[in-house]
């Protein structure tokens, strides 16, 4: 089995979808560095913009002062009181104050994101590209010999399907791997590099780099599963296009229709729970609008937490579910 592995490593790292995705890790990379570049800037390159906003912005609350009343005022914060409690949402915000601007308030406006919340960001939206190009690796690993009839030699020297299928999917998997190392190096690294480079000081706790840590765990794991499922759905697919069709199909329709037709089950949507895997934990967020007495209709949203373990659930029954059905059927078709 260890000999198999091996083979079918050398043979997966030998493909050109492997360089590829480095290469398009790497641009993808500098784009998001570039975005970086332009956002994080130290504060004083914004002080003179901030202090002609301050001055724009204060004239004109002192004009509004014209037109403030107390009592009107009043009876706001008493309706807007009602209303958090009738909804139970403190963060309810009717604006029924109005606090004089300070230039200190403007000038944090212009502050340069925090390093911990663009690692986290970077970390979940471009590891989606990631995960895309683990599914679709996988998946052209073992279609590829399906479509140029080579999968019949490996069953010719070794018979047992079961052992064959297990080295295929294994490996597609171990690759994935140091794919996704090269994409956490270049984050992990570039974007403290930026902060350097710009000369602007956020240091991250050591909490929020264990945080951190684990997060890249999580990625990691998350894209050698992926590479797997991909693997195993090229074998049961026999192309990479029908994965990639169906992948896309999923994303841009079924979601969006579970969304708007049945809502109750937007907790079981793969992107959800891959959210909640990566981020430990995602609210799903969405309204619901119902009747109101004396008529019209009053709409209020839903928070849904979906913990760490819901979404390592609901991705494994689907992974699991794939590689079985993958199996079943390579275990009895003719793959000559």
């Amino acid at each position: 089995m260890t000999s198999l592995i091996r083979v079918e490593l050398r043979r997966i790292l030998s493909r050109k979808i492997l360089h590829l995705s480095v290469l398009a890790i790497l641009a993808v990379a500098l784009l998001a560095f570039w975005g970086l570049w332009q956002s994080v800037q130290p504060l004083e390159n914004y002080e003179a913009q901030a202090r002609a906003d301050f001055e724009q912005v204060h004239a004109q609350w002192e004009q509004d002062q014209e037109f403030y009343d107390e009592e009107a005022a009043a009876q706001c914060l008493e309706d807007q009181a009602a209303e958090r409690e009738r909804m139970g949402d403190p963060t309810i915000e009717f604006g029924c104050e109005w606090p004089e601007p300070t230039l200190e308030d403007m000038l944090g406006s212009y502050a340069p994101p925090s390093m911990i919340s663009l690692y986290t960001q970077n970390l979940v939206d471009t590891g989606m590209i990631v995960y895309l190009l683990a599914l679709l690796g996988g998946s052209t690993a073992t279609a590829a010999e399906i479509a140029h009839r080579t999968l019949g030699t490996w069953l010719t020297f070794e018979p047992r399907r079961g052992r064959v299928f297990a080295s295929k999917v294994l490996a597609s998997g171990l690759v994935a791997l140091p794919v996704t190392a090269v994409f956490l190096a270049l984050f992990l690294g570039g974007i403290p590099l930026i902060y350097r480079l710009r000369g602007v000081d956020d240091a991250v706790t050591a909490a929020e780099w264990a945080d951190l840590g684990w997060m890249s765990a999580r990625i990691a794991l998350l894209a050698a599963f992926l590479g797997m499922v991909g693997a195993a759905a090229g074998l049961l697919l026999k192309h990479t296009g029908a994965v990639l069709g169906i992948a896309v199909g999923y994303l841009l329709v079924v979601e969006n229709m579970v969304r708007g037709l049945f809502p109750q089950l937007s907790t079981y949507l793969l992107s959800d729970n891959l959210l909640a895997w990566v981020r430990d934990g995602h609210d799903q967020r969405r309204w619901e609008c119902g009747p109101v007495e004396g008529g019209g209709e009053n709409c209020r949203e839903v928070v849904t937490h979906l913990t760490l373990e819901h979404g390592a659930l609901v991705l494994g029954v689907m992974g699991v579910t794939v590689v079985l059905l993958s199996w079943l059927t390579f275990r009895r078709r003719d793959v000559a």
